[in-house]
């Protein structure tokens, strides 16, 4: 347990170390428009602010946060999702999930950098892949305590407004990730992407 959590500290606990500088507008710019254009063609999504004037009675749709992180909630339309508890501000929340590289297309094995779900941990280990030399991920859930700086930021404003049972896909610019530095196998200016399935909320 303290060794999950050391590395969930030294990925996530010095985000706002790296916050971006005016040198880097453009690239940030570009990241936004990779992933925006990624939920709008590959994905088929709309923005929220859309769904108005959307011919579809239930139109799949992503939400923008600061214009740095974007959430697509898949089960969003689920008949019993009202009941479900919803993640606030300073929940404690369990996650399963695969953080991945994004470059702008669908993320794959190859892409991911970090993971506890135990399927990907297994095909991981059986590639032999050289960057993932020594895997130490486990396969526990991960606990996340909103509130306390402990997540990224883009992450942490994804997360809430979420229910217990979700499955969500949140798209961060390097801005609101990890920022100009490299932190273990993620590049400095990375944008990333995370695929979490949330197992349980505490308010």
């Amino acid at each position: 347990m303290a060794m999950k959590r050391l590395i969930y500290t030294i990925l996530v606990g010095c985000t706002a170390l790296f916050c971006g500088c005016n040198d880097d507008v453009d690239m940030i710019t570009k990241q936004k428009e990779s992933i925006v254009k990624y939920l709008t063609s590959s994905r088929r999504l709309i923005d929220e602010q859309e769904i108005s004037t959307s011919l579809d009675e239930n139109p799949p749709f992503f939400t923008g946060f600061d214009n740095s992180s974007y959430r697509h909630i898949t089960n969003y339309y689920d008949k019993d999702r009202e009941q479900w508890t919803e993640v606030e501000p300073n929940s404690i929340i369990d996650i399963q999930f695969n953080a991945y590289l994004f470059s702008g297309s669908e993320p794959g094995m190859k892409d991911i950098y970090w993971s506890n779900i135990p399927a990907t941990i297994s095909a991981i280990e059986a590639s032999n892949r050289h960057q993932y030399d020594k895997l130490i991920w486990s396969t526990e859930p991960l606990t996340v305590r909103l509130g306390r700086g402990e997540v990224l930021k883009g992450l942490e404003q994804a997360l809430v407004g979420c229910r217990d049972q979700d499955s969500v896909q949140v798209y961060i610019t390097s801005k609101a990730a990890y920022g100009k530095h490299s932190i273990g196998s993620v590049p400095k200016n990375s944008s990333v992407a995370w695929y979490i399935k949330i197992l349980s909320v505490t308010r």
